[in-house]
């Protein structure tokens, strides 16, 4: 378990909170809390698959080819 995961827990567990219980400018920052998440959560995947597409615009396919006999 992560210490980002566990951040992104209490982000979640907070907003619900918020939303269900809070007046409504607790209700605002709950939702300003969950699109945050979302927008790191869209750079984090968009991160990934250009690192993705890199590493397979290196390769041939072959995993074999990163062993030297």
């Amino acid at each position: 378990m992560t210490v980002q995961l566990c951040q992104d827990i209490s982000v979640l567990e907070d907003a619900i909170i918020n939303l269900t219980e809070g007046a409504s400018d607790e209700k605002y920052a709950a939702l300003y809390s969950l699109e945050k998440l979302l927008l790191s959560k869209k750079n984090e995947l968009a991160e990934f698959e250009y690192v993705t597409s890199l590493e397979l615009a290196d390769s041939d396919g072959y995993a074999c080819n990163q062993y030297s006999y």
